[in-house]
């Protein structure tokens, strides 16, 4: 199989179009075609062009995950979904056929990548999280925790980085306590306090001692 042309796309100079056998083949970045060094007349065989495909889809999708992390700090569970919804809208555009084996490896390659140059790491997002939590939505350390994992954090880090960084929950809920009801007392026939604050994810340990303070019960 033989290169017989490249041509540069009219629409995006950054894509090049590669004819095989007098045929369009696919196009191409032009860091692709640098990586694999084509140019017209190059013989290659059909695994060589397989692999040149995948590299190409790799970058494609790094393109798109560095894109989605410098927006927005995202997980690495939480940029595995959003490669794995690209790779379903480009089907039929980018490829033809991607089994379940060469996806995930490609998108673990594309993670690789992002760790290594800095774009994605799970702990840093969970601090970030935390801070954010402490100082604009404060809730408990159990809400906070949950809320991590649903973003795909693992559980020990999640529940590692709450209890390094929440040094005062009992603080936290008094103050959650008093921007919602200011001065207003707290008793344990106050239902509809206590549920508000359990729904912040505080548990009753730490809203008795809140009612014992406020009454001295």
């Amino acid at each position: 199989m033989k290169i017989t042309k490249l041509e540069s796309q009219k629409k995006d100079p950054s894509r090049v179009n590669v004819f095989v056998d007098n045929e369009f083949f696919c196009s191409l970045s032009l860091a692709s075609i640098a990586h694999f060094s084509l140019y017209t007349g190059k013989e290659l065989k059909e695994d060589e062009l397989g692999d040149v495909l995948e590299y190409d889809l790799e970058q494609r999708l790094f393109d798109r995950a560095i894109d989605l992390v410098v927006r927005n700090p995202k997980t690495v569970f939480q940029i595995k979904q959003y490669l794995k919804s690209v790779l379903a809208k480009k089907k039929g555009i980018w490829y033809v056929e991607l089994d379940k084996e060469r996806e995930k490896g490609i998108i673990d390659n594309v993670i690789q990548k992002l760790d290594t140059y800095g774009y994605v790491n799970d702990e840093v997002f969970a601090d970030m999280f935390i801070h954010d939590r402490l100082k604009n939505r404060p809730r408990g350390k159990s809400l906070i925790v949950s809320e991590l994992i649903s973003k795909g954090i693992d559980k020990d880090i999640a529940q590692q980085r709450v209890e390094c960084l929440v040094s005062d929950e009992y603080q936290m809920l008094k103050d959650v306590y008093e921007k919602k009801y200011h001065n207003e007392k707290i008793s344990r026939r106050d239902t509809k306090k206590i549920s508000f604050l359990l729904r912040k994810g505080f548990n009753w340990d730490l809203i008795d001692q809140l009612i014992s303070d406020d009454t001295g019960e």
